[in-house]
C-alpha cells in the first residue's frame, strides 16, 4: 500500500492556511517578547538573602539576632532586560535594619529593603520584595554552666536482685554549657538525663540519652534559640555482684620468725560488705588492711586503725573506710638498750659516709627468753642513704634496725643519726 505524502508547499496556496499559521506565529513572537519585557513585567529573583543589621548602639550592649522568620526573599524587579535577566540571587540583598532608638531585648517586625551587591542600581528598580517584612529576635548573649544531674525512675511494680548492687548513674560528661538568648538561658535552673527502667537490672547497663532543660519549677523547657553543649550523654548504671570479705592485718618490718595467732591479732568488723566485677570476686577472698609498721608495736601501743584497701574496682559497701586492729602482746617484755654498732647501705660507689653518731638507746620487744638474752652485739642501727645519692655533707638520716640470735624481736620507735658523706679523693 502506497502512503499518501503532504504536500506542503501547495499548503501555502492555501489563503486560510496561511491566515491561520500567520496568527499563530503572531501569538508565539507577542508571548516571547512579553516574557522578556522587563521594562514592563518585573522578573522574580528568588533566594535572596536576608541580613539583619543592628545598630552601634545594640551591638557594643552585646545584643545578638538569635531568630528571624525568614532567610530568604524574592525579589521583583524592572528595568533594563540585558541587566535584568543576567541578575541572580547573590547580586542582591535584602536587609532588615534594627532601629537606632530599639535598645531592649524582644521580637520586632522590621521592613525589608533591597540593597545591590553589584554597581547596576541604576538599570532597573526594585518593584516588590516577598516577603516584606520579618520578625527578629534580638537579645544579649549569656552563657552558663549547669551540673549533669540524673532522673532516672523505675516502672512501677519494678522488683531488684538483692544480690546485685546498683549504683549511681554515671554520665560521660559532669557539666554542660547552656548559651544563647540572655531570657531565655535565665530560665533555666537545672539540666538532667532522663530515663527509665523497666527491668530487672543484674548487669551494667549502658545507654545514651539527650539531656532536658527544666525551670526553677521543675518544669521542662524547650530549647527555643539556646545551644546545650553537649546534647547527650553516654550513662552508665553500674551493677556488680554482691559478697562478704573477711579482713586480714598486714604488718611491715615484722620479724622474720614472728607468727602472730588468730587469739593474738582482733579486727574491728572482722568483715565488710563489697560489690565488684565478677572475675574481680572470683580471686578476692579476704581483704587486706593497710600495712602496721612494726617498729610502732609495743605492749602498750597496741591498737591501731587502718585503712581498708580494695582494688579500684571494688565497692566498700559497708562505708567503713578503717578496721581497728588490736594486738594481744601480753607474753612480750620491752627492754632498753644502747645501739652502737651502725653499717651504711646504699652509699654511691664514688663517695664515703661516716657515721657521726655513737650511740641510741631503743626500746627492745620481744618474747621475755629472747629479750633477756641479748647484749648490745646483737643490735645494729642501718643507715640507708639510698635517697642521698647527689649530696654531700653533714645530713640526719632516719635508721633501721636488725637484732641478731632472734626470730621474734624488733626495736619500738623512729631513730635518726648523724651522717657526712665526702666524695672520693676530696
Amino acid at each position: 500500500m502506497k502512503i499518501k505524502r503532504i504536500a506542503w508547499e501547495r499548503a501555502f496556496y492555501n489563503n486560510k492556511f496561511v491566515l491561520a499559521f500567520s496568527f499563530l506565529l503572531a501569538l508565539v513572537l507577542w508571548a516571547i517578547m512579553v516574557s522578556t519585557d522587563t521594562q514592563e513585567h518585573a522578573r522574580a529573583i528568588a533566594e535572596v538573602p536576608i541580613t539583619v543589621t543592628l545598630p552601634d548602639s545594640a551591638l557594643s550592649d552585646g545584643m545578638k539576632v538569635f531568630s528571624q522568620t525568614d532567610t530568604k526573599a524574592t525579589v521583583y524587579i524592572k528595568g533594563n532586560s540585558l541587566v535584568v535577566n543576567q541578575l541572580k540571587a547573590g547580586d542582591l540583598e535584602a536587609v532588615a535594619a534594627l532601629p537606632a532608638n530599639v535598645t531592649e531585648p524582644g521580637s520586632y517586625t522590621l521592613p525589608l529593603t533591597v540593597q545591590s551587591r553589584r554597581t547596576l542600581n541604576a538599570a532597573y528598580t526594585v518593584d516588590s520584595i516577598y516577603p516584606a517584612q520579618v520578625l527578629v529576635t534580638v537579645d544579649r548573649y549569656k552563657e552558663k554552666t549547669f551540673a549533669v544531674q540524673s532522673d532516672v525512675t523505675y516502672k512501677a511494680g519494678y522488683k531488684s536482685d538483692p544480690s546485685f548492687f546498683v549504683g549511681m548513674p554515671d554520665p560521660s560528661q559532669d557539666t554542660v554549657t547552656v548559651s544563647g538568648p540572655e531570657k531565655q538561658v535565665l530560665q533555666v535552673n537545672r539540666v538532667a538525663f532522663e530515663y527509665e527502667i523497666d527491668s530487672t537490672l543484674t548487669d551494667t547497663k549502658n545507654f545514651t540519652v539527650p539531656l532536658a532543660l527544666f525551670d526553677a519549677n521543675g518544669n521542662k523547657i524547650d530549647r527555643g534559640n539556646m545551644t546545650v553543649n553537649p546534647e547527650k550523654v553516654d550513662v552508665s548504671i553500674p551493677v556488680l555482684p554482691r559478697a562478704r570479705l573477711s579482713l586480714k592485718a598486714a604488718f611491715t618490718n615484722k620479724p622474720a620468725g614472728l607468727s602472730l595467732g588468730s587469739d593474738q591479732v582482733s579486727i574491728d568488723p572482722q568483715e565488710i560488705e563489697v560489690a565488684a566485677p565478677k572475675d574481680v570476686l572470683a580471686t578476692l577472698k579476704e581483704v587486706s588492711l593497710e600495712p602496721i609498721d612494726f617498729s610502732k608495736i609495743n605492749p602498750s601501743n597496741n591498737t591501731f586503725d587502718a585503712n581498708i584497701d580494695l582494688p579500684s574496682t571494688c565497692k566498700n559497701l559497708s562505708n567503713l573506710p578503717t578496721a581497728k586492729v588490736t594486738l594481744n602482746l601480753g607474753s612480750m617484755i620491752t627492754r632498753q638498750m644502747q645501739v652502737t654498732n651502725f653499717s651504711v647501705k646504699n652509699l654511691s660507689a664514688d663517695k664515703t659516709a661516716q657515721v657521726y653518731t655513737r650511740e641510741i638507746p631503743v626500746t627492745v620487744v620481744g618474747p621475755e627468753n629472747e629479750v633477756s638474752r641479748l647484749t648490745e652485739s646483737n643490735l645494729t642501727a642501718q643507715v640507708d642513704l639510698s635517697d642521698r645519692e647527689n649530696f654531700t655533707g653533714h645530713t640526719e638520716v632516719p635508721v633501721t634496725f636488725s637484732v641478731s640470735s632472734t626470730e621474734n624481736t624488733w626495736v619500738y620507735g623512729s631513730y635518726m643519726a648523724n651522717v657526712e658523706i665526702r666524695q672520693k679523693n676530696s
